[in-house]
C-alpha cells in the first residue's frame, strides 16, 4: 500500500515539473525575478543616496546684518555650497541654472532686520529640475532639514535671551514647545516604555509573511491539483491509471500528497524570492526603533509553530480535496484554471482584509460572512499564534478539520465512481442553459 502510494506521489511531482507553465512560473520565476526586481530598486536607490550626499546647493542674498551673516556662516559650514554673486534676482537666477547645484536658498532683503524685529524671516528656496528625478527632490528636502535644524536652535536661543531680559522663570524649550508627549504600551498585562506604533509595526514586519505564505500556499495548491486531475483527463490518461490495480483512495492520496510537495516548493521558493526584495528594495530605509520580539514578549513559541504546521496541513488538505472535486468537471487544463480562479476569491479577500484589520472590528454582518470562509480561520489562527492565543488555534484547527473532512468525503464519493472520467462541465454549459430557458 505504501509502496503504491510512494509510486503515484512521485509519478505526480515528476508530471507536475514536467509542465513549463508550473516549473518555471510557480517555483523557478519567483526566486529568480524578485531577487533581481529588489537588486535593481537597491541599485537606483544607492544611485540616489550618492547624487545626494555628493550634491551642492547655492546662496544669494541681498540683504545684510548680523542674523543673516550668522545664517550664511551656518550654511556655509560642513556643506558643499555654491556662492552667486549678482546685481539682482534675476542674474542670480540665471547663474544657478549654470551651475551643477539643485537648490539655491534665497535670503531676500529685510530678513535681518524682520528677524531682529522679532517677526519672521522668510527665506525662499528655487529647485532647478532638470531631469525630474529623485535625487533633485530629495537635494531639496536636505537644504530644507538644514534651515528646520536652524531654525529650531536659533528659536530657543530668542527665548532663551527674552527669558533673561525679563527676568522670567521657566526654561526656553518649555515656552517654545509647552505640551510634549511620551507613550507607553501595556502588552500582556507588562507596561513597555514604547510607542505603540513601535510595536505595531514590529508586529507587521514579522507577522504579515505568515498569512502570505499561508495564502501562496493554498493557492498554489489549488492550481497544482487541479491541473493535475485536468491533465489527465486531457491526455487520455486517467482511464489507464484507473485500471490499475491501485485503490481508488491510493490515487486520491498520491494526487493530494504530490499537488502538497509542489506547493510547498512554490511557497518557499516565493518567500525566498519575496524576503531577498524587501531586503533589498528597502535597505535604504533606516530602522526606527532598535527592538526585537523579545523586548516585548511576543514572538513564535516551538508549540506555537506546531500549532501553526497543523493549521498549515489541514488548510491544504481541504484546498486540494476543493479543488480535485472541481476539476473532475473539467475537460481540459484551461478550463480547471477557470474554475480555480473562483475558488481563490474566498481565500485572498480573507488574507487580505485580516492583515489590516482584526475580525472584531468589522461591521456584523461581514464578520459572518468571513466567520463562513474556513480560510478566515486559518489567517486567525497564524496571527493567535504569533501572540500566543492558543486557545484561538486550536479553534481554528476544529473547525477547518472539520471542513477538511467533508471535502475529503465530497472527494472520495468522486474518486470511488466512474463520476470522475465521465463527468463534464464548460462554461459553454451554461450558455446553453440560459438557451433553453428562451
Amino acid at each position: 500500500m505504501l509502496n503504491k502510494l510512494w509510486s503515484l506521489v512521485v509519478k505526480e511531482v515528476k508530471e507536475l515539473i514536467r509542465d513549463p507553465k508550473i516549473l518555471i512560473g510557480v517555483i523557478l520565476m519567483p526566486i529568480i525575478i524578485f531577487p533581481i526586481m529588489g537588486s535593481a530598486i537597491q541599485v537606483s536607490q544607492e544611485s540616489v543616496q550618492r547624487a545626494v550626499r555628493g550634491a551642492s546647493f547655492a546662496i544669494w542674498t541681498d540683504d545684510d546684518g548680523s542674523v543673516t551673516d550668522a545664517l550664511m556662516t551656518y550654511l556655509y559650514n560642513d556643506n558643499l555650497v555654491v556662492p552667486i554673486e549678482a546685481t539682482n534676482l534675476e542674474d542670480a537666477l540665471s547663474q544657478f541654472t549654470e551651475t551643477d547645484s539643485s537648490s539655491l536658498i534665497y535670503i531676500p532683503n529685510g530678513y535681518n532686520e524682520n528677524v531682529t524685529l522679532g517677526q519672521q524671516g522668510r527665506l525662499k528656496i528655487y529647485a532647478n529640475l532638470r531631469k525630474l528625478n529623485m535625487a533633485e527632490t530629495q537635494s531639496t528636502d536636505i537644504v530644507t532639514s538644514l534651515i528646520n535644524v536652524y531654525n529650531y536652535y536659533f528659536s530657543i536661543q530668542k527665548i532663551e535671551n527674552l527669558i533673561e531680559s525679563a527676568d522670567a522663570a521657566g526654561t526656553p524649550l518649555g515656552y517654545r514647545n509647552p505640551i510634549t508627549i511620551d507613550y507607553a504600551s501595556i502588552l500582556k498585562g507588562n507596561v513597555l516604555e514604547i510607542p505603540p506604533m513601535a510595536i505595531f509595526s514590529l508586529v507587521m514586519s514579522q507577522s504579515i509573511m505568515l498569512p502570505i505564505m499561508v495564502m501562496m500556499m493554498v493557492m498554489f495548491a489549488i492550481q497544482m491539483a487541479a491541473t493535475s486531475i485536468a491533465l489527465e483527463k486531457e491526455q487520455k490518461t486517467l482511464e489507464i491509471l484507473m485500471t490499475l490495480p491501485v485503490s481508488r483512495m491510493t490515487i486520491l492520496g498520491g494526487k493530494l500528497s504530490g499537488s502538497i510537495v509542489i506547493a510547498l516548493a512554490g511557497s518557499v521558493s516565493y518567500l525566498i524570492g519575496f524576503s531577498s526584495y524587501m531586503n533589498s528594495a528597502f535597505s535604504f530605509v533606516p530602522d526606527a526603533q532598535s527592538m526585537s520580539l523579545t523586548d516585548v514578549n511576543m514572538g513564535m513559541t516551538p508549540f506555537g509553530f506546531l500549532l501553526i504546521g497543523i493549521v498549515i496541513f489541514v488548510t491544504l488538505i481541504a484546498a486540494l480535496a476543493m479543488a480535485l472535486s472541481v476539476a473532475v468537471f473539467a475537460d481540459n487544463v484551461r478550463s480547471a484554471q477557470s474554475f480555480t480562479s473562483v475558488l481563490i476569491t474566498p481565500i485572498m479577500v480573507p488574507a487580505l482584509v485580516l492583515m489590516f484589520s482584526d475580525i472584531e472590528m468589522l461591521p456584523l454582518s461581514f464578520q459572518y460572512i468571513l466567520l463562513a470562509i474556513p480560510y478566515t480561520h486559518t489567517m486567525i489562527a497564524a496571527k493567535a499564534a504569533f501572540l500566543g492565543e492558543y486557545f484561538v488555534v486550536m479553534r481554528s484547527i476544529l473547525f477547518i478539520s472539520i471542513w477538511t473532512v467533508a471535502l475529503l468525503y465530497i472527494a472520495a464519493r468522486i474518486f470511488s465512481t466512474e463520476r470522475i472520467i465521465t463527468a463534464r462541465f464548460t462554461f459553454g454549459d451554461i450558455g446553453m442553459i440560459f438557451k433553453r430557458k428562451k
